[in-house]
């Protein structure tokens, strides 16, 4: 309950239209109570008097209540509708400021499936608990107070009666509520599980049928469905025990007041003693009673509510108490360029608590030079590269940016003037230009056509019927491997770097394409710093200088002739590559 009560935070700027929402419930719950007393009125007045127009007045007013409170409802209803909205929206919008502060650190812990079910079921479920859970439950806390109130001045004898039976209904509804509560939890888990398996299938639909697992891939979607399934129906069954119970204390309730308000009056008539209970005053009780009873059965209708929006609230609260691995310096510094220099000094890192990627890198990248970076897969190639934008943090050594530390640096200065073409290339929804214009979207035509060419995607894009207005699907859809990764570091071209980091982001091109890109990124970055990793030598051999990665460290650094006299390794690969024996090495 206490991260339920947390997320009411998002309800500060909507107090005045809560007020009037639970002012205005409160008069349609006063003038609900109004009615028994007509009734009475009307009985004891109009039927038992003889008085026709008592009878009129009596029915007049409790038509007049009703109409009365069904307004007041409806208003009452219409602004906690606007409260509950404006909620949803301030806590997704908030979430996904969180999301989108989050370090690589955390996306590798939160999986993309579990976060959508909290930015949007689990916000929609507290939402529908404000808008009507709480409705329900401030309702049902006046209606009862009013109830009992006006049970004792209509007969405290009855009221006592009443007295017997209410803490029952009570009893029983926090014995479910306990119950099932831990049950939503587990739900709410299940659904994560659900979603999880929906979106890695629906992500990799294509490579599922490529393998023909199908069957397999049903048959875990079915298990996950199952599990979900099981859950659900035992809170239903759980839920179901309240129902029956209370109607059965209700209607004994309903027993007890007839046959001790009834035996009462009719001991009163046989003996011509004049009571205090009429019969206009027993019906008005007992419609007190059942008015009393009736906001019972609406809590017990919303335990539902509650127990999802508890569970929820706990999920979202986590999400909102997840830290950002990195963070960033509190008075950051900004610079409108850099030169270019990196060093790492000292650099380990591991992720999570596996065998370390990077184990005390010691290298220097000079300004305006082009680097190459070259290694066996896990090696740590990449892993280095994430370093240097701060998408993590080492866990030992520093990673300095034109003698700067980047744990000074703001985020903007090292993520706008450092460009890094990712390995899993990336692109949105929408156009070719949209695409390359992500990063520059105030960039002139001219910009971003220099941009493509030199990505050598002017190519594809001037052969295409629609051209720039290309469409592109979701993940890169209707486009291949090898224009998807052209489309990418014509992106990170057109945001006009001071630093480019290519991630081997030439893997689906052939041969030719690749050299005339890395030809025209040699050119376009003169003076510029660039870092090439790849599997490929030839990607990289004219570089200035090359490092080669082993097991997370640096084996050697030196030009393309130098490392293959003085590092077996790169040796290797160059001769693999080539389709030379070792013999043939020093011809190259």
């Amino acid at each position: 309950m206490i991260a339920l009560l947390r997320l009411f935070r998002f309800l500060r700027g909507s107090g005045r239209a809560l007020a009037l929402s639970f002012g205005l419930l409160l008069a349609s719950t006063a003038l609900g109570l109004v009615q028994p007393r007509l009734i009475e009125m009307a009985i004891d007045r109009g039927i038992e008097e003889g008085s026709p127009r008592a009878i009129l007045w009596g029915a007049a007013g409790i038509i007049l209540a009703a109409v009365l409170a069904a307004g007041l409802n409806l208003a009452s209803g219409y602004a906690l509708i606007r409260s509950s909205q404006r909620m949803g929206y301030s806590m997704r919008n908030a979430l996904y400021r969180k999301v989108m502060g989050f370090s690589f650190e955390n996306l590798d812990r939160w999986r993309t499936g579990e976060l959508m079910v909290r930015l949007n079921s689990d916000v929609n479920t507290v939402r529908m608990f404000v808008r009507m859970g709480m409705f329900i439950i401030v309702q049902s806390v006046i209606m009862i107070a009013g109830t009992v109130v006006a049970m004792y001045l209509t007969d405290p004898g009855l009221a006592r009666v009443m007295a017997v039976f209410m803490p029952l209904i009570l009893i029983l509804f926090f014995g479910v509520a306990n119950l099932i509560r831990p049950l939503f939890m587990r739900v709410r888990i299940a659904l994560d599980a659900l979603n999880n398996t929906l979106q890695e299938n629906l992500a990799g639909a294509k490579l599922v049928r490529a393998f023909a697992r199908q069957r397999e891939e049903i048959d875990k979607f079915a298990r996950r469905n199952r599990d979900l399934f099981i859950i659900s129906m035992n809170v239903g069954y759980k839920l179901s025990l309240f129902f029956p119970l209370f109607f059965l204390i209700a209607q004994l309730a309903t027993v007890v007041v007839l046959w001790s308000g009834g035996t009462t009056l009719i001991s009163e008539s046989l003996s011509g003693a004049a009571g205090n209970l009429t019969l206009g005053k027993l019906i008005a009780f007992n419609n007190y009673a059942t008015m009393a009873m009736f906001p019972l059965l609406m809590l017990g209708m919303v335990l539902n509510f509650v127990s999802m929006a508890m569970a929820s609230a706990i999920r979202l609260e986590a999400l909102f108490a997840e830290r950002a691995s990195v963070q960033e310096h509190p008075a950051p510094r900004r610079l409108p360029s850099l030169r270019g220099e990196i060093r790492f000094e000292g650099v380990s890192f591991r992720y999570g608590k596996g065998e370390r990627a990077l184990d005390d890198i010691h290298l220097v990248v000079h300004a305006g030079e082009k680097l190459g970076i070259i290694g066996a897969t896990g090696s740590g190639k990449s892993t280095l590269a994430h370093l240097i934008p701060r998408f993590y943090d080492p866990e030992q050594g520093s990673v300095w940016v034109d003698g700067i530390n980047v744990r000074d640096l703001a985020f903007d200065t090292l993520r706008t003037r450092i460009a890094l073409v990712l390995q899993e290339t990336v692109l949105f929804s929408g156009t070719v230009r949209d695409n390359i214009a992500f990063a520059a979207p105030d960039a002139p035509s001219a910009e971003l056509e220099h941009a493509a060419a030199v990505a050598c995607a002017d190519e594809f894009i001037e052969l295409s019927p629609e051209g720039w207005n290309t469409p592109v699907g979701q993940r890169g859809a209707g486009l291949s491997g090898g224009q998807r990764q052209r489309v990418a570091i014509a992106r990170a071209v057109a945001a006009r770097p001071d630093v480019i980091v290519l991630d081997d982001v030439t893997s689906s091109l052939d041969a030719a394409t690749e050299r005339r890109i890395i030809e025209n990124l040699y050119r376009e970055f003169q003076g510029r710093t660039a870092i090439i990793i790849s599997q490929k030598v030839n990607t990289i051999r004219h570089a200035d200088r090359i490092a080669v990665m082993e097991g997370g460290r640096i084996a050697d650094v030196g030009t393309h002739e130098e490392l293959l006299r003085i590092n077996p390794t790169y040796r290797t690969i160059h001769e693999t590559q080539a389709g030379i024996g070792s013999e043939g090495s020093a011809s190259v």
